[in-house]
C-alpha cells in the first residue's frame, strides 16, 4: 500500500508539485514491479470522488439533489398528483425578482433545506404543464411565479419538444405581469439549460415583457427545468441555450477566410507570371527612340 499526500491542505508545496511528486513515486513503485516481474493489480482510491454520484433510493425526499458543474445544489420537484413521482423538475443557482427597482433574492425560498416555496398548484397534462411557485411572505406579500410550458408533436423532426412560452408574475395589489419567453425548447426527453435568463437586455434577454411587466424583473442564473419523461428523479441529457456559433467562432471564421482569401489572391498572382518568350539580339541594331521637344 503506497499512501500519497494530498494536494489541499498542504501549505509547504503547490498542489501542482505535490502532483509531480505522486506520479514519480506512482512511477517508481510501478517500474519497480515491472522489473521484477511480479504480476499487480492497482486500485487508487481517495478519500472522496470528485464528482458525487447520488442513488435517491437511499435519500430521503427533501434532501434529494442534482451536481451541475460538480456543485451538490439542491431542485424543486413537482409531483403530480401530490403523492405521486415528480414530473417537472426546476433548478437554477440564483433567481431574483425586481419589483420598481427594488431587488428580492429567491434563490434560498426556492433551493435547499430552507425552501419554503409552495408548487401545489402546478399542473401536468399531456399537451401542456404549469410550474407554480408560490411565496408566501415576499416584501409582506404573497407572490407567485408560474411557468407556463407546452409539449407538442413535430413532423419535420419527428419527435415531440416542450417550449416554454410565457412567465407570469402575480402579486395581490398588482395587475398579473406576464413575459414572452422566445429560445427555450428541447426534446421532450431532455432537459433544457441557460447560463442566464432574464428580462434585462444586458444580461441576453429571452424574457420580453408583453403585459403590465414594465416594472418588473427576473433574473434566473444557470437556469435548467425539464417537464416530461423524468428518469429516477433526475434531469436528463441538457438542450442548451448557447449557439453553437459564438461571437468568437465568427470571428475567427472570418479572419480565416480573410487570410485563405489574400493566400489565394497571391498564389494565383504568382502562378499567372510568365516569363518572355522572346530577347533582343546584342548583335542587332540597336532600338532608337526619337526624342521629341
Amino acid at each position: 500500500m503506497v499512501r500519497l499526500p494530498y494536494t489541499t491542505g498542504s501549505s509547504l508545496m503547490a498542489p501542482k508539485e505535490v502532483l509531480t511528486s505522486n506520479d514519480e513515486i506512482l512511477g517508481q513503485v510501478l517500474s519497480t514491479l515491472q522489473s521484477e516481474d511480479i504480476p499487480y493489480t492497482a486500485i487508487l482510491t481517495a478519500l472522496r470522488p470528485s464528482r458525487v454520484l447520488r442513488d435517491v433510493s437511499d435519500v430521503a425526499p427533501e434532501k434529494l439533489g442534482r451536481q451541475l458543474l460538480q456543485k451538490e445544489t439542491a431542485f424543486v420537484p413537482v409531483r403530480y398528483p401530490s403523492t405521486g413521482t415528480p414530473q417537472i423538475l426546476f433548478w437554477a443557482s440564483n433567481l431574483s425578482v425586481s419589483i420598481n427597482s427594488t431587488l428580492f433574492d429567491l434563490t434560498n425560498l426556492t433551493f435547499g433545506p430552507s425552501a419554503v416555496v409552495d408548487v401545489a398548484d402546478s399542473k401536468l397534462t399531456h399537451n401542456t404543464s404549469k410550474l407554480v411557485l408560490k411565496y408566501q411572505k415576499v416584501n409582506g406579500k404573497q407572490l407567485t411565479v408560474s411557468f407556463l410550458m407546452t409539449n407538442a408533436s413535430y413532423s419535420i423532426s419527428k419527435r415531440n419538444w416542450f417550449v416554454l412560452h410565457t412567465v407570469e408574475l402575480v402579486r395581490p395589489g398588482d395587475p398579473p405581469a406576464v413575459f414572452n419567453v422566445t429560445q427555450i425548447t428541447a426534446p421532450t426527453n431532455y432537459s433544457f439549460s441557460c447560463a442566464c435568463v432574464s428580462s434585462q437586455p444586458s444580461l441576453g434577454g429571452m424574457l420580453y415583457p408583453a403585459k403590465n411587466a414594465t416594472q418588473w424583473d427576473l433574473t434566473v442564473m444557470r437556469f435548467q427545468i425539464q417537464s416530461y419523461n423524468l428518469i429516477n428523479e433526475t434531469f436528463a441529457d441538457a438542450s442548451d441555450c448557447a449557439g453553437f456559433f459564438s461571437p468568437g467562432i465568427w470571428m475567427g471564421l472570418l479572419t480565416s477566410l480573410l487570410l485563405v482569401a489574400i493566400f489565394t489572391y497571391g498564389l494565383h498572382m504568382i502562378m499567372s507570371l510568365k516569363t518572355m518568350d522572346r530577347f533582343d539580339d546584342p548583335k542587332g541594331p540597336t532600338i532608337s527612340v526619337p526624342q521629341t521637344e
